[in-house]
């Protein structure tokens, strides 16, 4: 069993080093990436400034981008909100399934509780052996 677990873990390390040297570029990657678009952005701001003081006042020109950023974040904020509202309502509705879920699985339990108790008892050791299984598993990924 040594070699085979040695074998093992020496594989799941070679994953896990792929997996880590892959990210680390990517996020490189995107950092790149995001610092173009950002100075694009900044660039683009000032084009559309120079542009609008051109055709119009300096004062009006930079009044009418601020308010157009304003209006895009007051934008933006109420499609968060709304996100967040619906993800909120999804929770709520899959709370109340598995409350539904255990509530019947309760009613089916006393069920078979009632008419055959030997059942109910080996039931009621499986689950007890198979969540005592998981507690020490847990315990041991925690050291």
């Amino acid at each position: 069993m040594g070699p085979l677990t040695a074998a093992l873990s020496a594989l799941l390390a070679a994953d896990i080093g792929a997996t880590t040297a892959r990210l680390k570029r990517n996020a490189f990657l995107w950092a790149i990436i995001g610092l173009l678009l950002a100075t694009a952005y900044v660039f683009g701001l000032a084009a559309t400034f120079l542009y609008l003081s051109d055709r119009y006042s300096p004062i009006a020109a930079a009044a009418a981008i601020a308010i157009a950023l304003a209006v895009t974040a007051l934008v933006l904020f109420g499609i968060s909100v709304m996100l967040q509202e619906r993800d909120r309502r999804l929770a709520e509705e899959r709370r109340r399934r598995r409350q539904v879920q255990t509530n019947l699985t309760m009613l089916a339990a006393a069920g078979i509780l009632r008419k055959q108790p030997l059942l109910a008892v080996a039931t009621a050791i499986a689950i007890g052996a198979l969540v005592g299984t998981g507690k020490r598993r847990a315990r041991r990924d925690d050291d």
